[in-house]
């Protein structure tokens, strides 16, 4: 996706909502690349909410350059209520799969199967503890991040991803993107959304 189409497609939404996240492990230049989209993002569409996941990394650059400018429209969809609390900025919003209903939590662990069909057998482990307890969640949380909460968080319009180029579909972050195609969400990688930097923003009125 070129800037000018994801400028277009967040210029015609009321309450727009991307993600914004990726690997775990990112070179320097690539968290200072992150956050300066993200900042500018957040300058240029002040209607623009950004979700993340709360992981070191992809997550923290991106969230970064959105806390430096409009905290309150950063939206953290944590694995369980209590994860990485020392980082939390007090004026985004933090949620879980701890607070889906039974019904909403069932759709989301058959949309995660569907992403990744080889992960099945974790589904049971959630909120059991352990290791497969917490990969669990995550997976749980990862999709959650696409799927939002009915009334509460909207599912996102397009998604930006930091991954390994060798192996871009590999891991959380490869959930993640399968979850959206899934759900029809374009999904936008680093090899497009960095080179958004040399084309001149316009604030959205």
């Amino acid at each position: 996706m070129k800037f000018h189409e994801f400028s277009e497609l967040i210029s015609r939404l009321s309450d727009p909502v991307i993600l914004i996240e990726g690997r775990r492990t990112i070179p320097p230049e690539a968290v200072a690349v992150a956050r300066q989209v993200s900042a500018r993002m957040a300058e240029c569409f002040p209607r623009l909410k950004f979700r993340s996941g709360n992981a070191s990394g992809s997550d923290e650059a991106f969230a970064a350059g959105v806390l430096a400018v409009a905290p309150e429209r950063l939206q953290i969809i944590a694995p369980y209520a209590g994860h990485r609390k020392k980082q939390r900025h007090p004026q985004a919003h933090y949620d879980s799969p701890e607070s889906l209903s039974t019904d909403a939590l069932a759709i989301i662990q058959a949309m995660t199967i569907a992403a990744t069909p080889a992960n099945k057998g974790l589904m049971k482990w959630y909120q059991r503890g352990g290791k497969l307890g917490s990969q669990a969640a995550c997976l749980i949380r990862d999709t959650m991040k696409v799927a939002g909460i009915t009334g509460q968080l909207s599912p996102p319009v397009a998604a930006l991803f930091f991954v390994d180029p060798a192996d871009p579909d590999a891991g959380g972050t490869g959930h993640t993107i399968r979850v959206c195609r899934n759900a029809g969400v374009p999904v936008i990688l680093q090899d497009h959304w960095a080179s958004w930097l040399q084309n001149r923003y316009h604030p959205q009125n």
